[in-house]
């Protein structure tokens, strides 16, 4: 599912529902009215079960649930979800914590760290490959991948190798490094190699040493070609292969998935937003200078019309492409999407709010319809009680 229809759609239905001025007039508290506009949204989607989580301006940490992981088992705050492409955050800050220590440089090129390969100019930089303008052809586009031959036809044993990939998948470069901007996995898959050229080990012992237990993310996976720990919950994914009916997924190897993608993470919306919040607001990721880095933005991204533009590994999500009078939505963040998982994680700065919405069904035709009306419903009930006002007419 391409960045741009899952962005798209998701802030429309944001901004056609628009806010109302002031607080909701209720004798709820906040906790309760989120709860309630979760578990009344979640029965007009076609959603299976969703986890939230929402840091509040004064930093205190909101959880909830609604829906099932599968049959009987409802889905509960621990669970965790595929976080998609939300892993490129993690995966650029790594990248950033190993240019603070001088192990590796934004303006290193590729052929410094790698050897040549067909298609893949190796004078790109570590930068280009952050922010997307390589150029670099896009894997998930290639009509042979897993992510277009249909869900039923993928080989879920499969180990993918690099050679494997840039072989079978990597043509011609899209544009001159520098050029453009446009959204490509494959940059995050040539980074993953570099930072484990670079530090001598695998990108998941980094990340764990450097980013995971530092920051307390507890509940947080990155290993997937080992057994799945005990104490961890994985809820079930679900997804919809093209013939109208939802289908449990969680029983196929994960072993394509773990090879292909720049880097395979399961975590929970309480891990996510607090990561979020702590590099966005409270800025303790990151040095003061990487942060800057990260958050230089480049664009317009091609094909891309909901990003304002994108940094290193994290996206400028400008609202006012469809009202130019409504500002007060600027939005930092990403959003992912799997087979059978959807996340959006997100730091809105005038506000001091962060959140993290997780789905247990994604990638399929039809499953927007199973995500909008419950972060529609969420979003709307916060920021009413925030004030946060919308002109009229939004």
């Amino acid at each position: 599912m391409k960045l741009k229809s899952v962005l798209l759609i998701l802030f429309v239905i944001m901004v056609m529902a628009g806010f109302s001025r002031g607080q909701q007039k209720t004798d709820l508290s906040l906790d309760e009215m989120l709860q309630k506009a979760m578990d009344e949204s979640l029965k007009n989607s076609a959603a299976v079960g969703v986890s939230a989580a929402i840091m509040m301006p004064d930093g205190r940490l909101w959880k909830g649930v609604s829906g099932i992981s599968h049959k009987g088992v409802p889905i509960t705050p621990d669970m965790l979800f595929d976080i998609g492409s939300v892993e490129k955050n993690l995966q650029a800050a790594l990248a950033l914590k190993l240019v603070e220590e001088k192990v590796l440089s934004l303006d290193d090129p590729l052929d410094k760290w790698l050897p040549a390969y067909p298609n893949i100019n190796g004078k790109i930089t570590i930068r280009q490959l952050l922010n997307m303008t390589s150029g670099i052809d896009k894997i998930v586009e290639d009509a042979s991948s897993p992510w277009r031959v249909g869900y039923k036809n993928i080989n879920f044993e499969k180990k993918w190798t690099w050679d494997d990939i840039y072989l079978k998948f990597i043509g011609k470069p899209n544009f001159d490094p520098g050029e453009k901007c446009a959204y490509s996995s494959t940059n995050y898959i040539l980074l993953r190699m570099i930072i484990e050229k670079a530090a001598g080990s695998k990108q998941t012992t980094e990340l764990k040493k450097r980013l995971l237990r530092p920051n307390h993310l507890s509940h947080t996976l990155v290993d997937f070609l080992s057994p799945v720990p005990d104490h961890m919950k994985i809820a079930h994914a679900w997804l919809d292969p093209g013939d109208g009916k939802l289908i449990d997924i969680s029983g196929n190897s994960l072993n394509w998935l773990a090879t292909m993608s720049p880097m395979l993470v399961y975590s929970t919306p309480g891990d996510m937003v607090k990561w979020i919040h702590a590099l966005c607001h409270i800025k303790t990721v990151l040095s003061p200078e990487m942060l800057k880095e990260m958050l230089t933005f480049v664009g317009p991204v091609e094909n891309e019309p909901m990003l304002k533009g994108y940094g290193l590994g994290i996206a400028d999500i400008n609202l006012s492409v469809f009202n130019p009078n409504w500002g007060v939505l600027e939005t930092i963040g990403h959003l992912g999407s799997q087979y059978g998982y959807t996340t959006f994680v997100a730091y809105f700065p005038e506000f001091k709010v962060s959140m993290a919405f997780m789905f247990n069904r994604g990638a399929d035709r039809t499953y927007m319809q199973a995500i909008f009306p419950v972060f529609n419903a969420m979003t709307t009930v916060l920021f009413r009680h925030l004030g946060i006002k919308a002109n009229d007419g939004a």
